[in-house]
């Protein structure tokens, strides 16, 4: 059997949750169109990667008014798994008829892990359902 896939190489809006979901779904339709059955983008993709991480001065600084400023914005912008975003993103998977595997920042609402913030990979099924959940702890 003969696979076709698609590996998005395309920049999200970063830390814009809803432009990039809607730019997501774009994505994914054109994937679609062109014959993928499987529609794979990178890791933390939604809202966007934090390169800040790596390469500002005073990140390790919990003190520092800009690296807070930053670390808001991107919790704000993370996922709620399951959420408004994931049920958009399982309607995506649905209307295309792929198999959508993409990797979000999630943030825990309540709970155990409650304000907790994961790199998560998320897999849906052709049909919309949630298939694989996977978390990888983010330092928070």
């Amino acid at each position: 059997m003969r696979v076709t896939v698609a590996a998005v190489q395309a920049a999200p809006v970063y830390l814009n949750l809803a432009a990039s979901l809607a730019k997501a779904e774009t994505l994914i339709g054109q994937a679609a169109a062109t014959g993928a059955q499987v529609v794979v983008f990178p890791e933390t993709w939604l809202p966007g990667y934090p390169a800040w991480l790596d390469c500002c001065r005073d990140v390790n600084l919990w003190d520092s008014a800009p690296v807070k400023q930053v670390y808001r914005r991107l919790v704000e912008n993370s996922v709620v798994v399951p959420g408004p975003e994931t049920e958009a993103l399982a309607a995506a998977a649905r209307a295309q008829g792929v198999v959508l595997n993409i990797s979000v920042h999630e943030r825990v609402l309540a709970g155990p892990g409650r304000g907790t913030l994961y790199n998560s990979m998320l897999t849906f099924g052709p049909d919309g359902t949630l298939l694989n959940h996977h978390r990888k702890l983010m330092p928070t």
